[in-house]
């Protein structure tokens, strides 16, 4: 059991699950075999304070009728928990999965050296990573196979914490922050200088608000996925209201059709949850 999330993580459970029953129904008679890829999935259950334990993303996924799941997990322990948690769940039913153990960013990176697209799989990567370790390069592997589409909890919370108000932000945080962002010119659009001047009469420099950040993002997702939806769900800490995480939509594969189909249900779920 893994002791984390709050009622932002009913929500984004909640947003993911409509959208597997959406695809695997839409997807049921066409020509394809389909997959769920799971990329941080942790032990299968989690218990989260004033809420208690339910099952997580990669145990509600073994509800809907992929042909094959992958659990991306790097911990042995949490992997071995996760295999039994399946094994009970699945009872005697014949689920076709795999636990991949290592890091996610050298699994994502390699997932295009599979002709998924011409093989005829298609499917759903849901990437809920801890904290900043989801690397743009694992993302732009993702939109190369034009065959997933992606729900992706980006961390805004954790990247604010390294992005300094005052724009003083550490060399080793920036390094983390270009890995994330998948460029290094994102300084230009999240802080602008400021009206007023220092004590000293020097510029300082402001960042913008957190939803010209939640903006900056999608816009940083357009330019490797042919489609992404532009109603991506800000989650807040409701103690506090602060912004935690950003919900984004993405879909890889290039057709007209099937991108309008996609952002229309996902709009449609993001809105509506």
């Amino acid at each position: 059991m893994q002791f984390f999330g709050g009622p932002w993580t009913l929500l984004k459970l909640n947003v993911l699950n409509k959208y597997l029953n959406f695809y695997v129904t839409a997807m049921h008679r066409k020509p394809f075999r389909l997959c769920y890829f799971d990329a941080f999935a942790g032990s299968g259950n989690i218990d989260i304070k004033d809420i208690g334990p339910i099952p997580g993303s990669a145990l509600k996924a073994i509800d809907y009728p992929f042909d094959k799941y992958f659990f991306i997990e790097k911990s042995e322990d949490y992997a071995h928990r996760l295999d039994q948690n399946i094994i009970v769940k699945s009872k005697n039913k014949n689920i076709n999965y795999e636990i991949i153990i290592g890091d996610c960013n050298e699994i994502l990176q390699k997932i295009n050296s599979f002709q998924w697209y011409k093989n005829y799989w298609r499917g759903v990567i849901f990437l809920d990573p801890y904290a900043m370790e989801l690397k743009w390069d694992s993302l732009e592997s993702i939109a190369k196979t034009e065959a997933f589409d992606v729900w992706y909890l980006f961390p805004l919370s954790a990247m604010n914490r390294l992005m300094r108000r005052d724009g003083n932000i550490e060399e080793s945080h920036r390094a983390i922050i270009n890995d994330l962002l998948g460029t290094i010119d994102w300084e230009e659009e999240i802080y602008y200088e400021s009206p007023q001047l220092s004590l000293f009469g020097e510029q300082d420099r402001e960042r913008v608000h957190v939803t010209e950040i939640e903006k900056y993002v999608i816009k940083r997702l357009k330019t490797i996925f042919p489609g992404v939806s532009d109603k991506s769900k800000l989650l807040r800490n409701p103690v506090n209201n602060s912004p935690m995480f950003i919900l984004c939509f993405a879909v890889s594969n290039p057709s007209p059709k099937g991108i309008k189909i996609s952002l229309k249900i996902a709009d449609h779920i993001l809105t509506h949850t």
